[in-house]
């Protein structure tokens, strides 16, 4: 729709009677005239005056190079163009359109049909002087004009800025939040989509570029043509570069930067080609915790020695009914609402099974000592906390129980409250289809540091690994008395099988 400020000079009846009888009182032998119904200007010897301008009353008009007085004409004067109405009077603060007979492309549209100039209180057309004032205020909105004086419409970048100026009867600056098709750069960009999303100043129309901007209360990110980014962003909050800055990265949904939890395609696969997805926990700034390893941290002793570094840290995890091991460099936990979870280095929360092998930075709390750890894989609004207490863990249809103390770590090479756990804290039972099975316990220990299994309740009681235990299907270990297993009779003190004999 046309704009409504645009008007066509139309002169009416009243107003050309009103010039009549202006241009008949100053019709002398020098000054204003009339020949052939043709208004000229005399001058002292009585002949007509070329290319030049001339004033009568409060108005301005042109002769032109025959000496007629130019009516309904764009006057070019000099370096500068000005309107002639009907009337011949020269227009000041009006929109003028006249055809665009010789398809000039204008501000890069070689489709425009209309041209449109705006002239000011002086009467000149507005235009760009020098290649950097084009950008002129009417009305309160914002217009750009080439050299020539033509409002260019459309996608244009004037001054390394972006703007968007409405059609070629529009032509004002949009503001605020625009989706629109994209520039002509991006057309056959497979990142773009045919629209996007834009926000243009409401001060001046210019887009946000390659920043990070705070509107109505939310963060939104926009890349260097203005888009606004709505999966991944990299950069700095001050400097949106999503092609080559890595240093921090932001999670957009729909726009509007989040913070807490969110539940996404990895970093490494913004366009969401792959399969799998995580929970990440963002801060204000829209950054994943332990990004890059951020919350990692260096343990010290009392006397402020290292205790582990933490890129060198191998943890194993349980999947699929084996134990895999993996360097996870710079793992990290956070207590988020009471509850602690594991994140890698790239931010993604961990679910499952873990064996540290070295003490794990904690923010929130004290780091978590080696050992084992669980970290619900279940869904639900307990996924990825770190459990506490009695656990069963089910891998490929497979059943494993452990004691989670309460610090975290699992009871390993244990005897806790009645039931043996080995090694990697899995509880020990007896074999499927077995009431009781004997227990070798050096056949339990997961590593080097394995030495003896701990009692609870009794920190001075201890087995050592050349002894052997019995346990019933649910992992109940023997304390004393006798058991026959397979024409055995085993007898039991204080967890320790003593004597076995043949029970026939």
């Amino acid at each position: 729709m046309r704009k409504q400020t645009k008007l066509v000079a139309v002169l009416s009846a009243a107003a050309l009677l009103a010039i009549g009888a202006s241009m008949t009182s100053f019709a002398a032998a020098k000054g204003w005239t009339q020949e052939d119904g043709t208004w000229v200007y005399l001058d002292s010897s009585g002949d007509r005056v070329y290319d030049t301008w001339k004033k009568s009353g409060s108005g301005y008009f042109y002769l032109n190079e025959d000496g007629e007085m130019a009516t309904n004409a764009i006057i070019e004067d000099g370096d500068d163009k000005y309107y002639v109405d009907a009337s011949g009077a020269r227009v000041t603060n009006q929109w003028i359109s006249v055809d665009n007979e010789e398809d000039e492309e204008i501000g890069g549209n070689d489709d425009i049909s209309t041209i449109w100039y705006y002239f000011g209180s002086n009467g000149k057309a507005n235009r760009d002087t020098n290649g950097t004032n084009g950008v002129k205020t009417v009305n309160g909105k914002k217009y750009l004009f080439d050299d020539n004086g033509y409002m260019c419409s459309g996608w244009q970048n004037y001054g390394d800025e972006w703007y968007y100026f409405g059609d070629e009867n529009e032509g004002w600056a949009y503001t605020g939040w625009q989706y629109l098709e994209v520039q002509e750069e991006l057309e056959d960009n497979d990142d773009y989509d045919d629209e996007e999303w834009y926000y243009f100043k409401p001060s001046n129309g210019k887009a946000y570029k390659n920043d990070r901007k705070y509107i109505s209360g939310k963060y939104y990110a926009f890349d260097e043509y203005g888009v606004m980014q709505d999966k991944w962003v990299l950069g700095t909050p001050t400097n949106i570069d999503i092609s080559t800055d890595e240093s921090a990265r932001y999670k957009a949904d729909n726009g509007a930067q989040e913070s807490g939890w969110v539940y996404a395609y990895p970093i490494n696969d913004p366009d969401e080609e792959g399969e799998d997805q995580y929970w990440y926990y963002l801060d204000s700034k829209g950054v994943p915790f332990n990004l890059n390893g951020s919350h990692t941290q260096i343990l010290v002793d009392k006397n402020n020695q290292p205790i582990y570094d933490m890129a060198e840290t191998e943890i194993r995890k349980k999947d699929n009914e084996t134990w895999k091991k993996d360097t996870l460099t710079g793992v990290a936990t956070k207590v988020i609402k009471s509850k602690t979870y594991l994140f890698n280095n790239k931010g993604e929360m961990q679910t499952g099974v873990f064996i540290f092998y070295a003490p794990v930075s904690r923010t929130g709390g004290a780091y978590l000592d080696g050992g084992v750890y669980y970290f619900n894989k279940d869904s639900g609004s307990g996924q990825g906390a770190m459990a506490k207490g009695k656990t069963s863990v089910v891998y490929d249809g497979d059943t494993y129980n452990y004691y989670f103390q309460k610090d975290g770590s699992a009871y390993r090479m244990y005897i806790a409250d009645g039931i043996l756990y080995d090694g990697f804290g899995e509880r020990v039972d007896a074999e499927d289809g077995n009431t009781y099975e004997v227990i070798e316990l050096s056949r339990i220990a997961a590593f080097d540091s394995d030495t003896v299994v701990n009692i609870k309740g009794d920190k001075n009681a201890t087995l050592s690994l050349d002894e052997r235990v019995i346990v019933n299907s649910s992992g109940k270990v023997k304390k004393a008395g006798t058991v026959k297993i397979d024409g055995i009779k085993y007898t039991v003190d204080n967890y320790r099988i003593t004597k076995e004999e043949n029970a026939d």
